[in-house]
């Protein structure tokens, strides 16, 4: 049980329950009647409390673990105290020596000669004669090693100094097939890695120079200085398959044996070396499933990368051949600057009226805490006058403030919208810069939902203690890093300047306060500019001259109900859409919000995560837009799931606004509502189903992340465009 105290001495007793299998502390399911909006207070008191232990999501796992580590001591202390003899001090350390920590590991499928890294950090654990890798610390006690190598007549052998930065050594079989390569930046802690593999039991493999340790680590110590010429950094051998056999360990070491007499014997021509045996072990060939994955592919990757730009290339050539250059700036900034129809003045106006919504927003706000103050001044003439049903009153005063506050919301937050919509419907403008002007809309119609719910929710947290620094305010222990606020509570929030920051900082999710860079950076910002250009001059090449011809020339078939020239059309238009998409990911998310965060000085400015490794749907539509993301689940998600509604449903609910979102976004433009976008978003939620069911069977993540660039590339957003183009044309003619 926990005790919650407040101000006025009041306390109350919450009893909890610890779930052994999920390790977290939660409230019991009986919810006191007295709490009408103190609900969450309880949630937010543990979360805080319990800040330290939260990661640690399987308790039975760990408990085990610690017991299993505590019956290996007993046996080793019984062993080295008991008994029959005397045991070396070297048998001793091999039975307790353990160590941990974070090596990097080489992966021989990555493409080491281009842009992917092919050392990926991993958690080290040495104990028992096995050496064992983990994600992160944390999956020690939450899951099982990613790998396990047993030590037994193994080898480590120190590579040197790679790639100017890792001091890499790998541990090796009797036979020199490499099972596990590792790294460290630093020289000592190779050394001690090497030394702790050696006292697990893994020899020392030794060169013809060098007899033991100290002169294996002072050899790399040559090779740093450059005395020595770079070795390939590849990760093959050409004995990597021997293991696969399984020899013996005593067929392993007359091998061995008769190999190093031969190496002892002199190399003599003698006219006859003919009968020199040239097959002297088994080997599989490179590319059998036993070797393959140990070979070095940074060629084929290289070939691969040369072949797709050759055959662009063609590409490009017969674009150019068959439609001539259609790219023309100057047609952008026509279309967006001076329209054909007469409609400019009217779409200009509607730029100065969102900045008055916006303002209206913060007066709606502002007066919303004008009315706390006089409910608490009315409470304080209540309690001195000492009226009956005090309670009841402030109740009844609270109603009508939020009741006002509501209605004023939802009237501006509704005009938002629909005044920009309508003069772009009214006008018939060009779908351009009505795109650009519905963009904006929505952006600030999102920034004010997130502005009217922040507050309404401190308002609540105000009514229950205002002596308090709830989550968010200055001092309260969850506030950003890197603040220049230094005393941000509500409603000091509620100033133009705040209000005005967050309107452009390149965010959808209002907070008091903000992390801050430290510098402003001039010539950055100019390289981000000039990159920016670029990505919209790529963005409209290939527009005009891929995209539009290729839908062009879709019509007559979509008419005709021409089934395999439509599917013809639609995997010509996907390769286009894939580099126009790309180009727009990385110019929006990349360049243009970077470029805003860097004039606001806004420092958290992870836009995005790895989208392109996501195995299912489901994980795509978490990674790749963190702005809308967050604003979902901040806004949608948690307080519908925190009336009690299912996760499944408020996924279904989360989805539904997104789609909604997206029609507007494609339909307002084009002055017509056809639904296209809003079913392509709601088949999501079949597909995410699909995929995470394939993901299971399959048991593995590029199954997943194939369908995942299927579904995106062919079936999505191609087929929308010509939809959409089509529908378009029927309605402009």
């Amino acid at each position: 049980q926990i005790t919650l105290s407040r101000s006025d001495g009041h306390c109350r007793t919450v009893p909890l329950y610890a779930d052994r299998y999920s390790a977290r502390m939660k409230p019991m399911p009986e919810r006191p009647e007295s709490l009408e909006r103190f609900d969450s207070t309880p949630q937010n008191f543990l979360a805080s409390s319990l800040q330290k232990i939260r990661d640690l999501r399987d308790v039975h796992h760990m408990v085990k673990t610690l017991e299993e580590e505590n019956a290996r001591l007993k046996s080793v202390l019984q062993q080295v105290t008991g008994g029959s003899g005397e045991r070396h001090t070297d048998e001793i350390r091999q039975l307790l020596y353990s160590k941990t920590g974070y090596l990097n590991k080489y992966r021989p499928y990555a493409t080491s000669s281009l842009f992917a890294n092919p050392w990926e950090p991993r958690y080290i654990v040495l104990k028992d004669h096995n050496i064992m890798y983990y994600r992160n610390e944390r999956d020690v006690y939450r899951n099982p090693p990613r790998g396990q190598l047993a030590l037994t007549n193994t080898y480590v052998e120190v590579e040197g100094l790679k790639r100017r930065k890792y001091w890499t050594f790998r541990v090796i079989d009797a036979l020199g097939v490499d099972l596990i390569r590792l790294s460290t930046e630093s020289h000592s802690e190779m050394t001690s890695w090497v030394e702790a593999l050696e006292a697990c039991g893994c020899g020392l493999k030794k060169s013809e120079s060098t007899s033991s340790l100290q002169d294996m680590l002072a050899e790399a110590r040559e090779r740093e200085g450059g005395t020595f010429q770079r070795q390939n950094s590849g990760y093959t051998s050409d004995q990597s398959d021997v293991a696969a056999y399984n020899y013996r360990p005593e067929q392993i070491r007359s091998m061995r044996d008769r190999q190093s007499k031969v190496r002892k014997q002199p190399r003599i021509s003698t006219g006859y070396d003919g009968a020199v045996p040239v097959h002297t072990h088994p080997k599989f060939s490179l590319l059998s499933s036993e070797r393959v994955r140990f070979l070095d592919q940074s060629g084929m990757v290289t070939l691969t990368f040369i072949v797709l730009a050759a055959t662009n290339a063609r590409l490009v050539l017969e674009n150019m051949l068959k439609y001539g250059f259609r790219f023309n700036p100057f047609t952008f900034v026509r279309m967006v600057v001076a329209p054909k129809e007469s409609t400019n003045m009217a779409m200009l106006m509607c730029w100065p009226s969102l900045v008055v919504f916006a303002l209206l927003g913060l007066q709606i706000e502002q007066l919303a805490a004008s009315m706390l103050k006089w409910e608490r001044r009315k409470q304080l003439e209540d309690e001195k006058k000492e009226r009956a049903h005090i309670d009841q009153r402030c109740l009844m005063r609270k109603r009508a403030t939020e009741w006002l506050v509501f209605v004023l919301n939802v009237l501006n937050a509704s005009l938002t919208m629909w005044v920009p919509f309508h003069v772009m419907t009214a006008t018939k403008s060009e779908p351009l810069p009505s795109f650009g002007l519905t963009m904006a809309t929505i952006t600030l119609w999102m920034k004010l939902v997130s502005f009217i719910h922040v507050n309404w929710s401190l308002r609540q947290l105000h009514r229950i203690d205002n002596t308090r620094r709830w989550p968010g305010e200055s001092m309260s222990g969850s506030e950003p890093l890197a603040v220049e606020a230094d005393d941000m509570v509500y409603p000091r929030n509620l100033t133009a300047r705040n209000f005005a920051y967050f309107l452009v900082a390149p965010t959808l999710c209002y907070q008091l306060s903000y992390p801050r860079s430290p510098r402003f950076r001039v010539r950055w910002l100019l390289r981000r500019v000039a990159m920016l250009s670029a990505g919209l001059g790529m963005m409209l090449f290939i527009t005009e001259q891929y995209i539009e011809p290729t839908i062009d020339n879709s019509i007559k078939p979509l008419q005709d109900m021409d089934w395999l020239v439509i599917i013809e059309r639609v995997l010509k238009l996907s390769l286009p859409t894939l580099y126009f998409w790309m180009a727009m990911f990385y110019t929006l998310f990349e360049l243009w919000l970077n470029v805003l965060a860097e004039l606001t000085r806004f420092g958290d400015r992870e836009f995005y995560k790895a989208w392109w490794n996501s195995s299912t749907l489901s994980e795509y539509w978490r990674l790749w837009n963190q702005p809308v993301h967050k604003w979902m689940l901040r806004h949608v998600y948690f307080p519908i799931t925190g009336l009690g509604v299912h996760k499944f449903m408020a996924g279904i609910v989360v989805f539904f606004v997104s789609a909604v979102l997206h029609e507007v976004l494609v339909g307002v433009p084009l002055h017509m509502v056809r639904g296209w976008a809003f079913w392509g978003l709601m088949a999501q939620i079949p597909l995410i189903w699909l995929t995470e069911m394939l993901k299971r069977y399959f048991k593995s993540d590029r199954i997943g992340n194939a369908i995942f660039w299927i579904s995106f590339c062919f079936l999505g957003q191609p087929v929308a465009e010509i939809l959409y183009y089509h529908d378009f044309r029927k309605l402009s003619t």
